[in-house]
């Protein structure tokens, strides 16, 4: 099977990014989302984004303008995804939410579509028993932010086919992505780790070890990280965080993923990071 259309559900960080570097690499894409007005935004970063990328020389307005003429919006997945070859869902990371929108793509999308998830940690196997095409069903995690960074978690589940996981590994390499294939397991790789640090690192605040930009300065100088665990929670959205520990402790019932209290309450005031501009350097930052 041949890739020439590629169908992103979901216009946040995650699928505006995905959205960008697939139409970059000359797929014919679409963008999708529940209101135009989220798609308005999700365009104005993928602009914003190539704008930087221009400016710094890294490529031409051409290929600004090129890119921006491959990608198109809709708020009707059925007619977005009905003759598209691979979609990617990048939607809220919940399964509730996720499985219905699985259940509608194994009723619009032709017998050879591939149906991929950027979940960060719910089973691939799951959302693949919402469909009729298990052997089609994959995860293809994307770092944040898209754009820039490299790397690409690709989940094969049970079920999965190799036919479909060559072709994912193939498509990743594509569109400039280095790939791993990862088991289908609670937080795959990277989700096992990063969720430890940033409770770990709660957890020193809450013990009143140092101060918050210590905690964050020592971890990027001790492991040359370019954030320290504060600022990496702030970037990714706190409620992310919480999101990833929960459903990892919820399917092992290993206690280190458990949540730290003070990560609870911050997504319980709505203090989530970039996302809604306060955070952890809201009320722990010297003033």
């Amino acid at each position: 099977m041949t890739i020439k259309k590629v169908c992103v559900i979901g216009s946040g960080t995650m699928g505006n990014g995905i959205a960008q570097v697939v139409a970059t690499a000359g797929y014919e894409t679409v963008m999708v989302d529940v209101k135009q007005e989220f798609l308005d935004r999700g365009m104005k970063a993928i602009k914003d984004s190539l704008g930087k990328f221009a400016a710094k020389g890294k490529i031409t307005q051409a290929d600004m303008n090129k890119t921006i003429s491959m990608i198109h919006v809709s708020t009707d997945l059925k007619e977005a995804a009905k003759d598209t070859d691979y979609v990617i869902e990048a939607i809220f990371e919940r399964a509730d939410v996720k499985l219905p929108v699985f259940e509608q793509l194994e009723k619009i999308c032709p017998k050879h579509t591939i149906l991929a998830s950027n979940t960060s940690g719910i089973p691939i196997g799951l959302l693949s028993a919402a469909t009729k095409r298990p052997d089609k069903v994959i995860g293809m995690h994307f770092m944040s932010p898209v754009p820039v960074m490299r790397g690409l978690e690709v989940i094969k589940a049970l079920l999965t086919s190799e036919e479909t996981l060559k072709l994912s590994l193939d498509f990743g390499m594509s569109i400039g992505k280095e790939t791993v294939v990862v088991k289908d397991s609670p937080g795959f790789i990277t989700n096992r780790i990063i969720p430890l640090v940033i409770n770990e690192g709660v957890k020193l605040l809450e013990g009143n070890l140092a101060t918050i930009e210590d905690i964050d300065k020592i971890v990027r100088l001790s492991f040359n990280w370019p954030m320290g665990p504060f600022e990496l929670a702030e970037l990714v959205g706190i409620d992310v965080i919480v999101d990833l520990l929960e459903g990892i402790y919820q399917q092992t019932g290993w206690e280190r993923y458990k949540p730290t209290p003070l990560l609870k309450r911050m997504v319980e005031i709505g203090y989530l990071g970039r996302k809604t501009g306060k955070g952890f350097y809201t009320l722990y930052g010297k003033k």
